[in-house]
C-alpha cells in the first residue's frame, strides 16, 4: 500500500529532469523541419548526435548505478541492490552496442566470428537475434510505460508515495522520470500510427527508434542518479522523509 502521509519528492534539479529532456526534443524537431539535410546529415548519421549521444549519457549512468550499488550496501535490500547492478550493466551493454564497441570509433573490421551471422557486419551481437536487440527494447519500453509514467501520475493524483522502507520506495522511478519517459513512449507514437493503419510516410519524419532510443538511456541515467542521490540524502541526513 502508498503511504498516504508521504508526498512525492522530485530528489532532481528541474533543468536536468524536465528542461534538457523537454529542449533537446523541441531541438531535435525543430532543426528537422527547418532543414531535414542537416538534420541527416549531422544529427542522425551513424556517427551524428543521436548516435554519440546515446552512449554519452549511458556512461554517467554507469557511474551513478555503480555508487549507488556501494552507497547501498546497508540501506537497500538486496534484491533492489540486485536490481540496481542489472540495470547498471544493462547501461554498459547498451552502450556498448550503440557504438558497436568501439567500432564506429575506431574502424576496426568486423571479427570472422561475427561476419556471418551479424546482418549489418558490425562487432555487436544486437543484431544477431531479437533475443538481444527487439525483446530487450521492449521490457525495457514497459518498464518505463509503467514505472516511468503510469505508477508516478499515479501517485501525483494520489497524493502520495512509497514509504522510505518500502523496497519500492527504491524499485520503483520516481517522478523525476516523469518527463524523459513520457517523451520516449510519445515520440513512437508517430511510426505506430503509421504501421497499425498502413500509412504511407508522413511529411516529416524522423528515425523514431533512433529518438526513442536517446530518451531511453535518459530514462536509465536519471533513474540510477534519483537512486543516488536519494541514498546520499538519507546518509546525510537519516530522518530524512521521501
Amino acid at each position: 500500500m502508498l503511504n498516504q502521509e508521504h508526498t512525492p519528492r522530485t530528489e532532481l534539479p528541474a533543468w536536468l529532469y524536465l528542461w534538457l529532456p523537454v529542449a533537446s526534443v523541441s531541438a531535435f524537431l525543430l532543426i528537422n523541419l527547418i532543414d531535414s539535410a542537416f538534420f541527416l546529415r549531422w544529427v542522425e548519421s551513424e556517427l551524428g548526435v543521436l548516435e554519440l549521444a546515446t552512449p554519452a549519457i549511458l556512461l554517467p549512468g554507469v557511474y551513478f548505478g555503480i555508487q549507488a550499488v556501494r552507497h547501498g550496501r546497508l540501506i537497500i535490500d538486496l534484491r533492489v541492490r540486485a536490481w540496481i547492478g542489472l540495470v547498471t550493466l544493462g547501461c554498459i551493454y547498451f552502450a556498448g552496442e550503440e557504438l558497436s564497441w568501439g567500432q564506429w570509433l575506431f574502424g576496426w573490421q568486423t571479427p570472422e566470428l561475427l561476419r556471418g551471422v551479424n546482418d549489418q557486419n558490425e562487432t555487436n551481437i544486437h543484431n544477431i537475434s531479437s533475443w538481444f536487440d527487439q525483446k530487450p527494447r521492449l521490457l525495457l519500453e514497459i518498464w518505463v510505460l509503467v514505472g516511468g509514467v503510469i505508477l508516478p501520475i499515479g501517485r501525483m493524483l494520489n497524493n502520495s508515495a512509497y514509504p522510505e522502507g518500502d523496497w519500492r520506495y527504491w524499485f520503483w522511478p520516481t517522478t523525476a522520470c516523469l518527463p524523459v519517459s513520457l517523451i520516449a513512449i510519445l515520440i513512437k507514437l508517430p511510426e505506430r500510427i503509421k504501421d497499425v493503419f498502413g500509412l504511407g510516410s508522413f511529411s516529416f519524419e524522423l528515425r523514431w527508434s533512433e529518438v526513442q532510443e536517446l530518451y531511453f538511456a535518459g530514462f536509465l541515467c536519471l533513474y540510477l542518479y534519483s537512486v543516488l542521490e536519494r541514498l546520499r540524502q538519507q546518509h546525510s541526513d537519516p530522518q530524512a522523509q521521501p
